[in-house]
């Protein structure tokens, strides 16, 4: 199916909810703007050598959460993952597929595309939606703590959301990544947190796993990445593995990859 940027006039929305979700989202854009042009010449470099890979949800991350990395300049990579969900009772899982691609569009700043299925169907969303990220801190000291701001999913009327992470760097390669999240629910902001670790199991395996939690919101996700090369990773992941029926993602297995600068 071909990609294209959603059309909000598509769905049954009534007009005053459109009007609100279309100014919130230009709002988003400037302001992300604005931090380009005043932190534009920050950039992240990661102390690890290999290139970072995708969440899917689609920026630099650890599983389902981003993280503070931040694509380098001029460099680009894309991704995606395919899996199933596993409901509870013995029921038929539904395919579920994630696919994404992000760049370095300037020093510190990362711009990327995201699209997949909806949650509890196989239907494809009805286009792809927008990803930015800024870096506010260079990394360049070793074992770095890095800083950053997005917005997830710009466009969508229902999964738009806004971040700060912050990565910290260890020696021997372990990766702390935590912060805070906001979305939208029934139009009304809900504050989440969110934590991951990437821990070095070997030369080029990683563990992984990250939570997002707040409210009645308690989503647990875990996987194991193997780099091929520093350039070409794959994963293999579980969503929401303690199946709360409020997770942003349904219970679920994947497995995905991520290449960058195949060109």
């Amino acid at each position: 199916m071909k990609s294209q940027i959603p059309n909000p006039t598509s769905q049954i929305i009534p007009k005053s909810q459109n009007s609100k979700f279309k100014t919130f989202n230009i709002v988003i854009l400037v302001l992300f703007v604005i931090w380009c042009l005043l932190f534009g010449a920050f950039e992240a470099q990661a102390a690890s050598t290999v290139f970072p890979s995708s969440a899917l949800n689609g920026p630099s991350g650890v599983i389902r959460i981003p993280s503070a990395d931040v694509i380098p300049y001029k460099n680009f990579n894309i991704g995606g993952a395919y899996g199933k969900t596993m409901p509870d009772g013995g029921a038929t899982g539904e395919a579920t597929t994630y696919y994404m691609m992000n760049l370095g569009s300037f020093h510190g700043v990362e711009v990327g595309i995201v699209g997949g299925t909806e949650k509890g169907t196989s239907d494809v969303r009805e286009g792809v939606f927008v990803n930015m990220k800024l870096a506010l801190s260079t990394g360049d000291e070793p074992d770095p703590m890095l800083l950053a701001i997005g917005v997830e999913n710009l466009f969508s009327f229902t999964q738009t959301d806004v971040y700060m992470v912050a990565t910290k760097y260890f020696k021997q390669g372990p990766k702390l990544t935590f912060g805070f999240q906001g979305d939208f629910p029934a139009n009304r902001f809900r504050p989440l947190g969110m934590a991951g670790i990437e821990f070095p199991i070997g030369d080029n395996l990683y563990l992984l796993s990250d939570i997002i939690a707040g409210e009645t919101l308690m989503q647990v996700n875990a996987g194991l990445r193997f780099y091929l090369n520093p350039l070409l990773s794959f994963t293999v992941s579980g969503l929401n593995i303690l199946n709360n029926s409020d997770a942003k993602d349904d219970k679920a297995i994947l497995a995905g990859f991520n290449w960058a600068n195949i060109f």
